[in-house]
């Protein structure tokens, strides 16, 4: 038996506009990157081992809280040839956005390399 046209549309209507709706829908945003707070003090880098995904943004954000170090400055390895070095202000927080692109264990130091901390990339 035949579908007349008006069956044929009343059926259809209510599936073009769902697509459309559906193609319309607002994408989720990306997960916010993972945020690792790091203190400079007397005793060194606190946590001094921290875990991180790879292929993973992440947010290191350091804060020198002493003038008794020598860590006036961080260089954070990012892989085997790369590296990021900043300069640490007594009592203000630093944020380094960076994301490691393979899993391995790589350090975060002071530029003399006394004072060190490990980055587990998983």
């Amino acid at each position: 038996m035949p579908i007349s046209m008006m069956k044929l549309w009343t059926l259809l209507v209510p599936l073009m506009l769902c697509s459309v709706a559906l193609a319309d829908a607002p994408k989720p945003a990306p997960p916010a990157p993972q945020r690792i707070e790091i203190a400079v003090t007397r005793k060194g880098f606190e946590p001094g081992d921290i875990k991180v995904a790879a292929k993973k943004p992440v947010t290191l954000v350091f804060t020198r809280k002493t003038e008794q170090t020598c860590t006036k400055t961080v260089v954070i390895a990012v892989d085997d040839t790369n590296k990021i070095e900043k300069p640490l202000p007594l009592n203000e927080a630093v944020e380094v956005a960076v994301t490691f692109p393979k899993a391995g264990k790589l350090t975060y130091a002071c530029s003399m390399n006394m004072n060190k901390g490990t980055i587990v990339v998983q």
